[in-house]
């Protein structure tokens, strides 16, 4: 016992002192403390807590080197734990040192090997593996690993090694040619120039395939795009994308190579964002035979000269061309848009987005010319007009002009205020615009219609006359069509009646409705327009963020109709228990189509609501796995709960866990 204020006393009759012998019974052999440094690392090591690893591996080591003892297999564990830190100079000393030690050892090889390969030295470290084949003893159970190793190594620094074995699942074997070209036509350019590397017999198929050069993308989608371009409202993701580095186009040589292997199959001919397509890259361009040609992209700010971009539309414009894109290029002027006119009599697809020296007027002059009279029709199905300042001149010729009538999909969102302030004011167009007797509606088989910012009250002062912009919604009839897809985000100042008849004419046909910050949508829009209705709604899309003016009642009435929603954005809005519970019952349905994005940012739903989701799709996904029948696997993509009070740590732990399998996104931060 201690005694306060005085030293420890011992009782009377054991004033004896424990012999010698007793003390070095009592305490661990330095063998044994090492081993057992050396075993709390490597469980810590398999755990990945590799700091906490480190830290018993270089005790260990520590503790052997004071002692005299060398144990190859120290410096193999702590080399491998510097490897997951990245710390690989170090990993690379460890590796030499129990190389040295034990040269039998194929781990110390796979240590060296891998460190050197990760510095980008692969050609040393395939020297090492070599060295390590013909000495390491081929009964250790990782001289396995270290022939991948020397596979994988041996493929990417001389192709000529690579064993013969490795045909047995090299899929050019395995598979079909006309197999493979499918799957290597999903690929961009500088994924198919490295499949290239991969083997003589994948440089041949590939080098005599023109088709897998017809049609050539620069920069593969990432999810991010992927999910910006269906849910444009969804700030977080656009985030992720613009701070991606700028990705620059193909070099020259690359470029004139592909044109020399595309062989006349050239469909569609694409100069990248950034890029300026020198005078070696055009004249292999116009060597080339054209005769598939069907689309011209020019890139967003590509720094394509006016006079370039003029020769390219006078010597690579066939009349079978019918898709042609030129978003925000400055450099178009109405010179390319009369030749586009005159020689494209089968174009489909039209993007002059944000190309500010296009006049709209001269558009309609020009295409008036071309085909004799004001009656006539283009074939042209797919007009992008994007922040373009002659959007309302376009709606206002388009009633009086019959030249666009056959338009499907128009594109007028405003989203770069800068370009309306080349246009004075809308009054004179206007007054013209009252002497027009409008008919029909002037697009009426229109199926897309995008006017995102036509009703941002936030900068209505920026704008020429935005207040009249929706008078020209109305008069010209535009929202009163079958619509499939409508957008039109930051809908702040959109009134009752547009929406009324919105979703009124709409509703029955929409199969995407993206209305953001619609402060006047409420509970009776939405159920005049559902009510009206018989039968479950097509609805695919919907995107109703920020509309605080919807109750909970009615989003859950309008979810309780749309049986095959995939993407579904609610933030911001009044969405509680009971909208996540109706989603919950049509993910457990077998006969719906299954939400991949649900994003409920800002909204009242609570932890149990969330893993209730959560446990139905895990079992949706557990049970279309086994269903071997089922071509495609459903799965929840991205789950976005951030900013909900209700929704505790616990249950994001949950169900992090539960949605693990399928890999989904779940962004929450309590």
């Amino acid at each position: 016992m201690f005694v306060a204020g005085g030293k420890h006393k011992e009782p009377s009759g054991s004033r004896s002192r424990p012999t010698v012998a007793h003390d070095a019974l009592s305490q661990p052999s330095p063998e044994a403390e090492i081993d057992r440094l050396y075993h709390l690392g490597v469980e810590n090591y398999h755990v990945r807590r590799y700091r906490i690893a480190l830290d018993y591996h270089d005790r260990a080591v520590a503790a052997a080197s004071n002692q005299g003892i060398k144990d190859a297999k120290l410096y193999e564990a702590r080399a491998q734990t510097l490897l997951k830190l990245r710390e690989f100079k170090r990993a690379q000393s460890d590796g030499f040192d129990a190389f040295r030690i034990n040269n039998k050892s194929s781990a110390s090889y796979i240590c060296v090997a891998s460190a050197l390969d990760a510095c980008k030295r692969p050609g040393e470290a395939l020297e090492f593996v070599i060295l390590g084949l013909r000495l390491a003893d081929a009964h250790d159970p990782e001289y396995k690993q270290l022939q991948l190793l020397f596979n994988s190594l041996a493929l990417r620094v001389d192709p000529a090694l690579a064993p013969i074995s490795l045909n047995d699942t090299d899929p050019m074997t395995l598979l079909h040619a006309d197999v493979m070209i499918m799957i290597l036509r999903l690929v961009d350019m500088q994924t198919l120039d490295s499949c290239r590397g991969v083997s003589a017999r994948w440089m041949r198929l590939i080098d005599s395939t023109p088709l897998l050069w017809s049609n050539p993308v620069y920069d593969a989608e990432s999810p991010a795009q992927d999910l910006v371009r269906q849910l444009p409202a969804y700030t977080k993701a656009q985030k992720w994308v613009h701070q991606q580095t700028v990705k620059r186009g193909p070099s020259d040589v690359m470029a004139c190579e592909m044109l020399k292997k595309a062989q006349g199959s050239l469909v569609t001919l694409t100069f990248p964002s950034h890029t300026s397509s020198p005078a070696k890259v055009l004249n292999a361009l116009y060597a080339c035979p054209r005769p598939l040609l069907a689309g011209i992209v020019l890139g967003k700010d590509s720094t394509m000269k006016a006079d370039l971009v003029f020769q390219v539309m006078h010597r690579c414009l066939p009349a079978m061309v019918t898709d042609i894109r030129f978003p925000y290029c400055s450099q178009i002027r109405d010179t390319e848009i009369r030749i586009v006119a005159e020689k494209c009599r089968t174009l489909r697809v039209l993007d002059i987005s944000g190309c500010v020296n296009v006049s709209m007027k001269r558009l309609f002059i020009t295409w008036n010319s071309v085909l004799v009279g004001r009656d006539a029709s283009t074939g042209v199905e797919e007009l992008y007009i994007n922040d373009h300042p002659g959007i309302a001149e376009f709606l206002v010729y388009s009633t009086n002009s019959c030249h666009f009538s056959k338009l499907r999909v128009l594109h007028a969102a405003i989203r770069d205020q800068s370009v309306f302030a080349r246009v004075s004011k809308l009054g004179p167009l206007l007054e013209y615009f009252k002497g027009i007797q409008i008919t029909q509606a002037p697009f009426p088989d229109l199926r897309e219609l995008n006017i995102d910012g036509f009703w941002d009250a936030t900068t209505l002062r920026h704008r020429f006359e935005s207040r009249r912009m929706t008078t020209l919604l109305r008069e010209c009839r535009l929202l009163s069509c079958n619509l499939r897809r409508f957008s039109a985000l930051d809908s702040a100042s959109a009134n009752q009646e547009h929406l009324h008849n919105l979703l009124q004419h709409n509703l029955s046909s929409l199969q995407q409705l993206h209305l953001t910050r619609a402060l006047n949508l409420n509970a009776l829009t939405l159920a005049a327009g559902a009510e009206a209705l018989d039968g479950p709604l097509p609805l695919t899309s919907l995107d109703l963020s920020g509309c605080v003016g919807v109750s909970a009642q009615g989003l859950m009435a309008l979810v309780t109709r749309c049986r095959n929603l995939t993407l579904v954005n609610l933030s911001q809005t009044a969405a509680d228990n009971s909208v996540l519970s109706k989603l919950t019952e049509a993910v457990s349905a077998t006969d719906t189509a299954g939400i991949e994005v649900l994003v409920l940012d800002t909204t009242n739903i609570t932890g149990a609501a969330v893993r209730d989701f959560a446990k139905a799709c895990a079992t949706r996904y557990q049970r279309q796995l086994a269903d071997s029948s089922r071509r495609r696997t459903w799965k929840l993509k991205v789950l976005d709960v951030d900013n909900c009070v209700n929704v505790g740590s616990d249950a994001v732990t949950l169900v992090r866990s539960l949605l693990t399998l399928m890999g989904t996104s779940v962004l929450a931060a309590i």
